[in-house]
């Protein structure tokens, strides 16, 4: 009988010492397994973020610019709108005057102190869709799969002439300092998205002349 209940006690201490041995060696397993686990993690939320960034969509398209004369001594600008009301007109007006401003032009306070007048324009064209079609060979049931895709695209345009006043008075014409004009095609139809980056591209090429520069850059 006494044999029994030791062979028990025993028995017992020995799946003591065993369930301990298992508590302590699980947490070395987790410490073993999180770094891999924290490595993979990582990996896939670099992969998403350039799959992210690679489908940015991209803005294109070609700038025309042309340099005539010289700013007057101590230039003074206006920006004439289109409409002083809209916030989109509003907003086109702050960029354009933000980039005078930056090229050394000061701000005039009314447009008869202005020696200088900018002037500018936009349009969007009507849609245009291409539709284009591919055919691959089914190795299953034989023949062709065929898909379609289509995408609309609007040509749009901005404008942007910088104006000497002052000698246009005296020749009777419009006297321009510096013209650039922006040609591109693309799905978006809202100048409200397009005019900043528009802007920038033209205003990155002021006081130059060119012809057809190719542009591209992402459209966030």
């Amino acid at each position: 009988m006494e044999t029994t209940i030791g062979n028990e006690l025993t028995a017992r201490r020995s799946r003591g010492t065993n369930i301990r041995r298992s508590a302590e060696r699980r947490p070395q397993c987790q410490a073993l397994t999180n770094p891999s686990t924290r490595a993979t993690q990582l990996l896939l939320l670099s992969a998403l973020s350039l799959s992210l960034v690679s489908c940015l969509p991209i803005l294109s398209g070609r700038v025309n610019t042309v340099s005539l004369a010289s700013p007057p001594q101590q230039p003074m600008f206006i920006v004439i709108s289109r409409d002083s009301v809209s916030f989109r007109e509003r907003m086109i007006v702050g960029l354009i005057e933000k980039k005078m401003s930056e090229r050394g032009f000061v701000k005039a306070s009314s447009a008869e102190k202005a020696n200088v007048t900018v002037q500018y324009n936009y349009s969007i064209g009507p849609s245009k869709t291409d539709v284009t079609v591919s055919s691959s060979p089914d190795y299953v049931y034989g023949g062709k799969n065929v898909s379609s895709s289509s995408s609309t695209r609007y040509p749009r345009t901005f404008e942007i002439d910088v104006v000497d006043n002052e000698k246009s008075k005296v020749s009777g014409k419009v006297e321009i300092i510096w013209q650039g004009e922006v040609y591109s095609s693309g799905s978006s139809s809202d100048m409200t998205e397009l005019a900043p980056h528009f802007i920038d591209v033209l205003f990155e090429n002021y006081g130059k002349s060119m012809t057809n520069k190719e542009f591209s850059r992402e459209f966030k």
